[in-house]
């Protein structure tokens, strides 16, 4: 945590002298995670990940009948599924890109909000 200093001259006795004033972090930066917070981001992580890799199975042209690939893929669907037609295109690729993309985008910064407000 940075604490930013500042010099003033104050004059005493005569003499100049600097003093240090520390100013303090506002509040939402002093707030130290705890462990619920740290849970909530770990699960948005893990929720962005899945999105991410299931993204890039699909772009590499995975085999989907392997067990580890159709796993990925169809915790990215369940992820996925409240943004399942929010843009729909011409191309099923380009549709789930830009479908998930924007559910891994919603599920960072919901962890975000949420890690945030669980820290007070």
């Amino acid at each position: 945590m940075a604490v930013s200093i500042l010099r003033r001259r104050q004059r005493t006795e005569g003499a100049e002298r600097p003093t240090v004033v520390e100013r303090r972090p506002s509040r939402w930066r002093r707030a130290r995670p705890n462990p619920v917070s740290v849970a909530v981001m770990a699960a948005g992580w893990v929720a962005v990940a899945i999105l991410g890799l299931g993204m890039l199975l699909v772009w590499g042209d995975a085999n989907q009948g392997n067990a580890l690939v159709g796993a990925v893929l169809d915790a990215g669907r369940w992820l996925a599924s409240p943004f399942h037609d929010v843009f729909t295109q011409a191309d099923p690729d380009r549709q789930l890109y830009v479908n998930w993309a924007i559910a891994a985008g919603v599920y960072y910064v919901l962890a975000r909000v949420v890690s945030w407000l669980v820290r007070f």
